[in-house]
């Protein structure tokens, strides 16, 4: 990566990659921003909530270029950027996102991570702040670099945040993730989470065999930015063949696990089961219908998925007729997937969600079933209807249904100074309009709007395409647009 532009923001976003960050192991690469912010001669001070902010003096001389450009020489501008990543990798891989660094290639114009998530969203905005901060010879008013952490999971960092820390009068949120466009919204959010509890069914029926389902090779991706390609959900995909099995071949259900985290579409899923012997060849030559079935479905899609079943060890338990019946019932009939487009602009996801994990644990006779959803939407009370629907199926199916982590949406008047400078930069380095546009996903703009009412906010980034998956990518011509853009705006 010694060869790309910008060299600075390169050489920061390569470091970035050797530290580990997760959400919720944030420690090492905290360490590495507070660092970098006191050997460049600023000071940072961090919140309850772990975020960092840096404040930086504006460059000697730049009150003379401000007047000359008719702006505020106290105007703050405020960069933001969340600090943490997604950790997704193939399920053969053996890879620790606590303890392993990634492993950076280019491919065809493109910076990817080999079989895991590359943190792209949203460490090239991390990388531009720190570049920023760390060259002394870059010329711009009055900045204030503000680090949020684990946005990922619940955006936790700008909501453990207080009122009247930040000093910035405008703020450029560094997460959009297709340049060229200038994200002037964005889609609020909630987080369902499903909870059974039941008593577990010693033993199998005499003469039964397991059998272990492994469902996998989805492309699975971000379940805003691509819940409108109609890629497979593993979840549901394995829910449909189990209620199949349940009606056609006496199954019972003794273990089920899907998804990896709750804003990704499930990329794998697996189960184990048992039959009566006697149908269990059957039961695998089904599986193999069903192998097909789903690759000719997803044709051109998502179509290298694999299903397949073996033989297994009996399982010490099995779910009660009754449980299993209403778990895999609920699951079917939970929506997934885009729910409305906006109806005055139908090429854009307004409301959507993502049966997102699948989490058994049993010990002791006693059986714990938890299922997570993420609903999206940009308006509000779509999201609350939808919500609903999907609290119905499950609570129809005897489960306690929880809501948590819910954030607004967001929408950035047009008419500001903000928004205009920025498209006139854009214009003038690059001799083409920005894009105006809204993003079904969420940023955090929409909880620090309402921290900062007062404070313009827009959002802008490079070209990441798949975020949330193992197929992430930058496009490394679109991050040296990207940064040209930040640096005239600053």
């Amino acid at each position: 990566m010694e060869n790309l532009e910008p060299q600075a923001l390169w050489a920061q976003f390569e470091q970035i990659c050797r530290i580990p960050h997760p959400s919720g192991h944030l420690d090492a690469l905290r360490t590495y921003i507070i660092r970098s912010a006191e050997s460049a001669g600023f000071s940072a001070d961090t919140d309850e909530a772990g975020n960092i902010r840096v404040l930086m003096p504006a460059t000697q001389g730049w009150e003379h270029r401000a007047a000359e450009q008719q702006r505020d020489p106290q105007q703050v501008t405020t960069l933001q950027a969340h600090i943490d990543m997604v950790p997704q990798a193939d399920a053969d891989l053996m890879f620790n996102f606590q303890t392993d660094p990634l492993q950076l290639r280019l491919v065809d114009g493109k910076i990817m991570a080999t079989r895991t998530t590359l943190g792209a969203d949203n460490g090239i905005g991390v990388a531009a702040m720190l570049a920023i901060m760390s060259d002394p010879n870059l010329v711009h008013g009055p900045l204030e670099m503000l680090f949020t952490t684990d946005e990922e999971v619940g955006m936790k960092g700008v909501r453990g945040m207080k009122p009247g820390w930040l000093k910035g009068t405008r703020m450029l949120n560094l997460d959009a993730e297709q340049e060229g466009d200038l994200m002037v919204g964005c889609a609020g959010a909630v987080d369902l989470t499903a909870t059974y509890r039941y008593r577990l069914e010693s033993g199998i029926p005499e003469g039964d065999k397991a059998v272990l389902l492994t469902l996998s090779n989805l492309k699975g991706g971000h379940s805003g930015m691509d819940i409108h390609l109609g890629r497979g959900n593993a979840c549901k995909l394995m829910v449909r063949f189990l209620k199949h099995a349940v009606v056609n071949y006496e199954a019972r259900l003794a273990w089920l696990q899907g998804g990896g985290v709750r804003n990704a579409i499930p990329r794998e899923a697996s189960a184990v089961l048992t039959v009566p012997e006697e149908v269990v060849d059957e039961l695998l030559d089904e599986v193999a219908y069903y192998a097909d079935l789903f690759r000719y479905e997803l044709r051109g899609i998502d179509s290298d998925v694999v299903f397949s079943a073996s033989l297994t060890d009996d399982p010490e338990s099995l779910l009660p007729e009754e449980v299993q019946d209403d778990i895999l019932n609920s699951l079917e009939a939970a929506p997934d997937g885009v729910f409305r487009y906006v109806p005055d602009i139908p090429s854009v996801v307004e409301t959507s969600s993502n049966l997102a994990t699948i989490h058994m644990e049993h010990a002791d006779g006693a059986g714990l079933c938890c299922v997570t959803i993420l609903v999206r939407s940009m308006n509000e009370e779509m999201k609350r209807a939808l919500a609903s629907r999907v609290q119905s199926c499950f609570i129809l199916g005897g489960a306690r249904v929880q809501f948590s982590a819910a954030y607004p949406g967001w929408e950035q008047p047009l008419g500001g100074p903000l928004p205009k400078q920025i498209r006139q930069s854009y214009a003038r380095l690059f001799g083409s309009d920005m894009k105006v546009n809204s993003v079904h996903c969420g940023l955090e703009c929409g909880i620090l709007h309402d921290l900062y009412p007062q404070m313009e906010m827009v959002s802008f980034g490079p070209t990441i395409s798949h975020p949330h998956s193992p197929e992430e990518s930058v496009e490394v011509a679109s991050v040296d647009r990207f940064w040209r853009l930040l640096l005239d705006v600053i």
